[in-house]
């Protein structure tokens, strides 16, 4: 299930929500490799051999940044991924897991919402994510909420998840953090 500690949301310092779905975290290795491919060239989601992979909406950045534009950074295993979404270093991630569909990644969702980054009010309806065009979310509701000193924690599960990565660039190595390091789909046993 899902889970994250008033801890790990400390230590994201800014990371305004979690999408990801209930089934079961695949191996992701801490540091992940990709197969070679030139940034210019086109890629396919569905179509990537298994391994660990870094996209962006903009060409990789030669001045040493991790990512430009909005990324995602996922391990994929047979027509499945797990990964998370968003802007590099701005504290704004999205946990995303599901099934590839060519350069798409269909899933459910959870979403984690604080005080100091609350969410908008969740709808039954199609939301597309604030930040870009790239991802929408479908049939949310509390699944979760836990009061805390600084205010109430709510988990938010989406029945759909749609990330839609057509135009978006491969990077040649992954330069971003593990999506092991950020997403946590174990079930909270203390908060």
């Amino acid at each position: 299930m899902f889970a994250i500690t008033l801890l790990q949301i400390l230590a994201m310092m800014g990371i305004p929500l979690i999408v990801t779905t209930v089934s079961s975290p695949m191996n992701v290795t801490e540091h992940p490799s990709v197969p070679t491919l030139a940034t210019s060239q086109t890629w396919r989601l569905e179509l990537l051999a298994d391994g660990n992979y870094q996209v962006c909406s903009l060409p990789e950045p030669k001045d040493g940044r991790d990512g430009n534009g909005v990324c995602f950074t996922f391990a994929k295993r047979g027509e499945y991924v797990d990964g998370y979404y968003g802007f590099p270093h701005s504290g704004t991630y999205i946990c995303v897991q599901g099934k590839a569909e060519q350069n798409r990644v269909r899933g459910q969702g959870l979403a984690l919402s604080w005080p100091g980054h609350p969410w908008p009010p969740i709808t039954t309806s199609q939301y597309t994510w604030r930040l870009d065009q790239h991802l929408t979310l479908q049939n949310g509701y509390v699944v979760r909420s836990v009061r805390e000193q600084s205010g109430r924690v709510n988990w938010l599960r989406f029945d759909e998840v749609k990330l839609d990565m057509d135009g978006f660039h491969q990077y040649p190595t992954v330069k971003m953090r593990s999506p092991t390091q950020l997403c946590d789909w174990q079930t909270p046993t203390e908060f």
